[in-house]
């Protein structure tokens, strides 16, 4: 003998309700893009050309095609493919949103030079010894 309440819906064949009873919500905060230093020293490097770089200059750099990658996946480069007369030319690019990455990690940056010849010179934050 089975009890049911009319208050509960009925449990189907699995023995769960087919309506959801409870729902799970999941917030995701945007997180601050960490770059690392190679990722870094491309994204600078592609911000001093106004046309951006081929892949070819990237890789002579030591930049690999994966790292790249990140930087298309991540929204911070463009990658663009051209065809010349005889061969054809990827050409990366910063983005908008890259170029305000690099700007807030060179803030961060200096930032942390700064902390650091304090604790040098023997000064706390505060600015006393």
């Amino acid at each position: 003998m089975t009890l049911t309440s009319p208050d509960l819906p009925r449990p189907n064949r699995r023995g769960f309700s087919r309506d959801a009873t409870m729902s799970h919500t999941i917030t995701v905060r945007p997180r601050k893009r960490r770059l690392g230093g190679e990722q870094r020293r491309a994204l600078r490097l592609l911000a001093i050309s106004p046309f951006g770089a081929t892949e070819a200059i990237m890789h002579t750099h030591g930049f690999t095609r994966q790292m790249l990658a990140k930087l298309v996946r991540a929204g911070l480069a463009t990658a663009q493919s051209e065809t010349g007369k005889a061969i054809a030319v990827g050409r990366i690019r910063i983005t908008d949103a890259g170029g305000l990455v690099l700007e807030d990690a060179t803030k961060s940056e200096r930032r942390g030079r700064r902390e650091e010849g304090a604790v040098a010179l023997g000064t706390c934050r505060c600015g006393r010894r």
